[in-house]
């Protein structure tokens, strides 16, 4: 899935940090890597279809071939002595339902390269709307096998727990049908509306963002003045949406027989197996230990500009550094790692001059077996990290085996994969990145802490608006400024008691409450890091057991059963702080921020060192980063209320 927030913030600001390029730090990597491939079996048995995607076809899915495919099962269960006819038909049903959802990943990936190009975005919102119309027919048809004389079969084809699943399920219904289009309607007018052009009048010119960019002096009052102006412009509009999607969000969790909505997306989209009263009792911690810690790291001995003159040419250059460790750390990660490559499973580069592409995610493409990682790269160290995380992602998809209808896709588990490779890689630092190994590392650690935080800030914001789903918009923004100042006011630009700098957050628009899981991950991620310094190859397989388990499982299940420690553990916060002071010899918990905050709640914390959080939110991206890709690597029959009423029962 995307990155981090700070990542997504300090991009847009990168225009006011660029230097220029010089150091060609991959001939660090590829010279040092010689060590021989580790011999794993993590991974289940696949099928690859080994197609280039360039040969990948987007064709438009109808839903009469979904109905074909499942009329045709329930045919056959009510006949008599046809097991072979059943499994066919069975087979045939579970490849519908991955053509239907390579389908919906490669509409959103057209529209992802070019989030202008109206056509991409009528079929991408044609496919959200068919999607759980198409599982819905899946799942009504194998329900019904399932009651015949057939059911002992094919609950030993699909697995009990599929099967028990199923038995529970019942079809979609109209209202939510209808809610879910609405819905879907106000993600695409935001996507379009985060991405228009913004102008407001100061002393008799127009200004835009892009002007505003080029023209004036960064942190000036005059710049302060009219970025403002243009955040409260843009915030009249994609506000507003939020608010629309607000009231359609608390209308499905009624229907779904839930008070609040925040209640309903934690059990019933996300099947969490923590509340969000488990995540209010760390809010503290996160407040008054990571916070501090993270602006330790920030003025710890790193030499950020190296780091920014650690920019890398392209996609292919990063590819190339990365490759040598895979087989190191996994053969199966190096299997997936060349595979990727050779059938260009990837579209990782910059975006050209007037060309509005999304930000970065991973998605499944079932029906070839494989994965697909989306990377719109800015030019500057992040990228590595960029493309560490999505590989994780990637690596997972390949390895698991499930047909996409019986991926549950516990999304607190999946990003521990992306976030687990990130910080494991951090093992070849030196090797890698040379002399800057060290600050690589320590910008990894500190990307991982900001997942935390920003992680708990925005759940916060979420909870409090859908538990006053009538709050109004000026309200919003004042709760959200009291929010981010608790947590620092490290990430956004205040206007007054206003800040803005929520509404371009695409994830409260395209998937609302994930943002936690960014935090919750980062943890046992961090924890992986912190463990592979003392056992290098036990910590290797503790996160190969957690990629090829897929994230079928929740969240505290999954960590007992790979032995890593999760965030919701006694002082576990606390003992994070200890370790990481210790691994990178930072001051004691002790030590206090010297800088004062200054007038737009960033102030004089960085001292002028603008590497760190930066003043707001990316301007050009729509804001896909393709947390609706959810929607297709979690894909299967759990929708919406699924995972609820089989609890209920």
């Amino acid at each position: 899935m995307g990155m981090s927030l700070k990542r997504r913030i300090k991009r847009a600001a990168a225009w006011a940090l660029a230097f220029t390029i010089a150091v060609p730090f991959v001939s660090f990597g590829a010279a040092a890597a010689q060590e021989s491939a580790r011999e794993t079996g993590w991974y289940a048995p696949k099928e690859h279809a080994g197609v280039d995607f360039s040969q990948m076809e987007y064709r438009r899915y109808e839903l009469a071939d979904m109905e074909a495919a499942a009329d045709k099962l329930i045919q056959a269960a009510g006949t008599a002595g046809g097991d072979e006819l059943v499994l066919e038909a069975y087979e045939e049903l579970l490849d519908e339902v991955d053509r239907m959802g390579t389908m919906y990943s490669l509409a959103d990936i057209a529209y992802s390269r070019n989030m202008d190009d109206q056509d991409a975005a009528d079929e991408t919102a044609y496919m959200r709307t068919l999607y759980p119309q198409g599982t819905d027919r899946a799942a009504a048809a194998m329900k019904a096998a399932l009651d015949t004389s057939y059911g002992p079969l094919l609950e030993d084809k699909m697995g009990r727990a599929n099967a028990r699943s199923l038995r529970y399920y019942e079809e979609l219904d109209p209202v939510l049908e209808k809610l879910g289009e609405r819905e879907q309607q106000l993600i695409l007018e935001y996507d379009q509306a985060s991405s228009a052009e913004y102008r407001v009048k100061a002393d008799g010119e127009d200004w835009t963002y892009e002007r505003l960019a080029q023209d004036l002096e960064p942190y000036s009052d005059q710049y302060y003045e009219i970025q403002n102006a243009l955040d409260r412009e843009r915030n009249k509009t994609v506000g507003e949406i939020y608010r629309q999607l607000v009231q359609v969000r608390r209308e499905i969790a009624g229907e779904c027989g839930y008070d609040n909505y925040a209640d309903y997306a934690y059990q019933s989209v996300y099947g969490r197996d923590f509340t969000k009263e488990d995540v209010e009792r760390i809010r503290a911690d996160v407040k008054e230990i990571i916070v501090p810690l993270i602006v330790d790291c920030w003025y710890s001995d790193v030499d950020y500009q190296a780091l920014y003159e650690l920019e890398p040419s392209d996609a292919e250059e990063i590819l190339d550094l990365m490759e040598p460790y895979m087989g190191r750390m996994s053969g199966e990660l190096g299997e997936a790692f060349s595979y990727m490559r050779r059938h260009g499973l990837y579209d990782m580069k910059q975006a050209e001059a007037g060309e509005n592409r999304s930000g970065g995610f991973t998605t499944d493409l079932p029906y070839y077996g494989d994965g697909f990682i989306f990377l719109t790269l800015e030019g500057d160290y992040d990228d590595y990290l960029g493309v560490f995380h999505e590989f994780g992602h990637f690596a997972s998809i390949f390895g698991d085996p499930a047909p996409s209808m019986f991926r549950y896709g516990y999304v607190d588990v999946s990003e521990i994969d992306s976030q687990g490779m990130q910080m494991l890689l951090m093992h070849y630092a030196d090797e890698m990145f040379g002399e800057v190994g060290r600050s690589v590392e320590m910008e990894a650690v500190s990307d991982l802490l900001d997942s935390i935080i920003t992680g708990a800030m925005m759940d916060e914001f979420e909870t409090a608006v859908y538990a006053d789903p009538d709050m109004p918009l000026d309200e919003m923004n004042r709760l959200f400024a009291a929010i981010a100042e608790d947590y620092g006011g490290l990430y956004f630009d205040y206007d007054g008691e206003n800040c803005y700098g929520w509404d371009m957050v695409p994830h409260i628009y395209h998937s609302p409450l994930y943002y936690i899981s960014y935090g919750t991950s980062a943890f046992p991620a961090l924890r992986l890091w912190i463990e592979s310094e003392t056992d290098w190859e036990g910590t290797l397989d503790r996160y190969m057991t957690l990629s090829a388990a897929g994230s079928s499982e929740p969240y505290r299940k999954t960590l007992r059963e790979c032995e890593i420690g999760d965030i919701f553990q006694t002082d576990a916060l606390l003992d994070l702080d200890r370790e990481i002071r210790e691994r990178l010899d930072l001051p004691g918990v002790e030590t206090k921020r010297e800088a004062e905050k200054g007038e737009t709640g960033i102030g004089a914390a960085l001292n002028g060192n603008e590497l760190k959080p930066v003043v707001r939110l990316f301007l050009g991206v729509a804001g896909a980063i393709a947390v609706l890709q959810l929607m297709v690597l979690c894909t299967g029959f759990v929708i919406i209320w699924l995972l609820v009423k089989e609890r209920e029962r």
